[in-house]
């Protein structure tokens, strides 16, 4: 492993590294990582095109998929770029709280899209015209999993009027297992407010702790409408408690 750049913002230090092995698989990659370890992108450097992480193929796989014609994206998590920088410019709009970031992806992922707003996601989405989109994706991380803000009835919401009809919210994030009672109440939270929710799983990452999954909401239509990524399937979890916002009113 090659550290090639190392910067220290408000929001945490930021790592980049070059390594010929990226969970096992053998190569030339160049990794973002947080200083606890997680990854927040990569490129293959003989292959900069091709998606690297197995959870942002299964993204993108899931907006090909359900709405293969889809116009626009609201991406809140820039990482490497990978999903946003996938789409012109036009069709994405994306969301990153740490200008380092940003800067990062461009000084050594090759990042070129003006397409970028910096601030916190919640608050650029809650500014944007109603029904404007066809996907909002959640891609946000804190040292202690996604940002609780996004996690709430209210963000879900907020996501659910800004999506056109038809539209779907996608959200990464990181689980232990049909036990774990944060992605339990994360799911019933999106079932609260959308008529389909429903959690996926890659089947590599299944019995450890530190997985990848998805949640996917919508309307009800979108149900069956489209294929698993490959090597996903759908994860159970028991009803969970739904968040609200601190200080929100339960109805």
């Amino acid at each position: 492993m090659q550290l090639v750049a190392h910067e220290r913002s408000p929001y945490g230090e930021l790592r980049v590294f070059d390594t010929t092995e990226l969970y096992g698989e053998l190569g030339r990659f160049r990794v973002l990582q947080f200083a606890d370890g997680a990854v927040q992108g990569a490129i293959d450097l003989r292959d900069p095109a091709r998606i690297v992480l197995p959870y942002q193929r299964a993204i993108v796989h899931l907006m090909e998929t359900i709405r293969p014609s889809f116009g626009r994206a609201f991406v809140i998590g820039h990482g490497a770029g990978t999903i946003a920088g996938r789409y012109p410019e036009e069709r994405t709009e994306t969301a990153e709280i740490d200008a380092a970031v940003v800067e990062l992806s461009r000084a050594y992922f090759g990042y070129t899209l003006n397409n970028v707003a910096i601030g916190d996601g919640r608050e650029l989405l809650s500014r944007t015209e109603p029904r404007s989109f066809d996907y909002v994706v959640a891609d946000a991380f804190t040292a202690d999993g996604t940002p609780p803000q996004l996690a709430t009835i209210e963000f879900f919401e907020l996501a659910r009027d800004k999506l056109r009809p038809g539209g779907a919210i996608l959200v990464n994030v990181i689980g232990r297992g049909g036990r774990d009672k944060r992605i339990s109440s994360m799911l019933s939270t999106l079932q609260a407010v959308f008529p389909y929710a429903e959690a996926l799983v890659g089947t590599e990452g299944e019995a450890g702790e530190g997985a990848n999954l998805i949640l996917v909401a919508g309307p009800s239509e979108i149900a069956g409408s489209y294929a698993f990524p490959q090597g996903w399937r759908p994860a159970f979890y028991e009803p969970g408690h739904p968040r609200r916002d601190r200080g929100a009113k339960r109805q």
